[in-house]
């Protein structure tokens, strides 16, 4: 039978707390030194160490939206423990969909962004970046949990809670999506920052050196995506929209329309279109041609099912 496990509920509200840590130091960089915590804007610290590559500053709202997808995720789960339903609650129970290591791993991932945001502040550039890597790390891991676990108990939950199957794709595959894009895109910024104006590399030379490594990530992604891990990240659609918001808030702040970077970029966002085209066109196909469950197919229960698991993932 399935074991109720109030560590598992623990998490879940260190999570929230966390997350709400987070929400609030976010908001308070914004004051600065009004703030009583902050020497200074995060803005101001932005538009100080400009680089090539670093986009207009309306692009940074996605971190606002950021912190209310994540907010919504925590309370979808919460929500979850209030609702009745069968002995096999997958919020409640063990075994579940998100293991004790997506928990954990976004804590810890949120904690890093906390600690980001005063090292910012004062202008530590090398400690920004080792942060802002481990960032993007956690956050590949808390995807890498999240497909694992859908993978898992996906057929289960289209039989019986198909709704919550949509929602979590939606709020948990999704959402830690974007913010896994935007770590990436937020490393490789720091990265620039960095190179620029701590070595003798030039300005331009590091941020080509950027742009290339991000030209290199999307394509190795989407070959990832439609032809190896399909199963795995099927309807994880909002990587590409990250981009090309990105890359608009680059090219944005340009004056400049035949240097190379400002080429580049455009080049890059002209592929990350196309990719996004043809990846919900590959998308829509597959849904239709070769759904991932069969509605009449018989599926175990996520118990019979853990039984089959590795350990680290319950």
């Amino acid at each position: 039978m399935a074991n109720h496990n109030p560590a598992r509920v623990v998490l879940l509200f260190v999570g929230l707390i966390t997350v709400l840590a987070a929400i609030t130091f976010n908001c308070l960089s914004g004051f600065g030194d009004k703030s009583g915590v902050f020497k200074q804007r995060t803005e101001d610290v932005t538009l100080k160490y400009m680089t090539p590559i670093t986009p207009a500053q309306w692009t940074f709202f996605v971190w606002d939206f950021l912190y209310f997808w994540i907010f919504a995720m925590f309370v979808y789960f919460l929500v979850g423990l209030c609702r009745s339903r069968s002995v096999y609650d997958w919020m409640f129970t063990t075994p579940a969909i998100l293991p004790y290591g997506f928990h954990v791993t976004t804590i810890v991932n949120l904690c890093l962004n906390i600690t980001w945001l005063f090292l910012y502040d004062r202008e530590l550039l090398f400690p920004v970046l080792i942060i802002s890597t481990l960032m993007m790390i956690t956050t590949y891991i808390i995807l890498f949990f999240s497909c694992h676990g859908l993978k898992i108990y996906g057929a289960w939950l289209n039989k019986y809670h198909k709704i919550d199957l949509w929602l979590f794709r939606i709020l948990v595959q999704n959402g830690m999506a974007v913010y896994a894009t935007w770590g990436t895109l937020s490393t490789l910024l720091n990265m620039t920052v960095y190179l620029h104006h701590q070595t003798p590399i030039p300005r331009c030379d590091s941020a080509m050196l950027a742009l290339l490594l991000l030209l290199m990530e999307l394509l190795a992604w989407f070959l990832l995506e439609n032809f190896y891990l399909d199963k795995h990240v099927r309807y994880i659609v909002t990587i590409y929209p990250v981009v090309i918001l990105w890359l608009g808030g680059i090219l944005s702040n340009y004056k400049c329309f035949d240097c190379s970077i400002y080429i580049f970029s455009a080049l890059i966002l002209v592929i990350s279109c196309i990719m996004f085209v043809v990846r919900m066109t590959i998308i829509t196909w597959r849904h239709y041609k070769q759904p991932l469950y069969k509605d009449n197919a018989l599926s175990m229960s996520p118990v019979e099912i853990s039984l089959t698991q590795i350990k680290l993932f319950l």
